[in-house]
C-alpha cells in the first residue's frame, strides 16, 4: 500500500483520472449531440465535485 503514495503513482493516478474525465466528458458530448445531456450533466457532476473535494482542499 505504501507504493500508492509514492510521488511516481501519485503522478500516474492523476493521469488516469484525467484521461477518464476526458473520455467521459467527450463521449457526453456526442451523447448531447444526439439529444440526450445526462451523461454529460452526470459526468460533469462528478468532475465539479471531485475538483470542489480534492482541488479546493488546500486553501
Amino acid at each position: 500500500m505504501k507504493r500508492l503514495h509514492s510521488n511516481p503513482m501519485k503522478f500516474a493516478l492523476i493521469i488516469l483520472t484525467f484521461t477518464l474525465f476526458a473520455f467521459f466528458i467527450s463521449w457526453g458530448i456526442i451523447e448531447l449531440l444526439k439529444g440526450s445531456p445526462w451523461l454529460l450533466i452526470a459526468v460533469m457532476g462528478v468532475f465539479f465535485g471531485t475538483f470542489i473535494r480534492y482541488g479546493c482542499r488546500a486553501h
